[in-house]
């Protein structure tokens, strides 16, 4: 697996099948896999174009259809949704303020800072 980071965003993954992109400058990450993309913005809320299960406190969700959404006790929430949704979403929040876009999620490609 090939690691790179550039303008602060850590790049893990050899192509845009199986690839993890983390932001360290304000904890966004962006998942790429087999069952599409999943991506937790810098406020902690997470969006996947997948179902799946997940345990809060013990206590098991699911989000299975395209909607479903699971409403956390801290404010955040974690929703499935389309997969250009979640593209266009992390286009717009994936960045801090005034931090250089290296990677365009709807095409992901990636550009180097000059």
């Amino acid at each position: 697996m090939a690691i790179r980071t550039i303008s602060g965003i850590t790049i893990m993954g050899n192509d845009n099948s199986h690839c993890f992109y983390h932001n360290s400058k304000n904890s966004a990450n962006f998942r790429t896999n087999n069952n599409g993309y999943s991506y937790t913005d810098p406020f902690g809320n997470v969006m996947t174009s997948y179902p799946c299960h997940i345990r809060i406190n013990f206590e098991p969700f699911k989000l299975e259809k395209m909607g479903d959404e699971i409403r956390k006790s801290d404010g955040t929430r974690i929703i499935m949704m389309p997969k250009e949704q979640i593209q266009e979403i992390a286009n717009k929040t994936f960045y801090a303020d005034g931090q250089f876009h290296a990677i365009d999620f709807l095409t992901f490609t990636i550009t180097e800072e000059k």
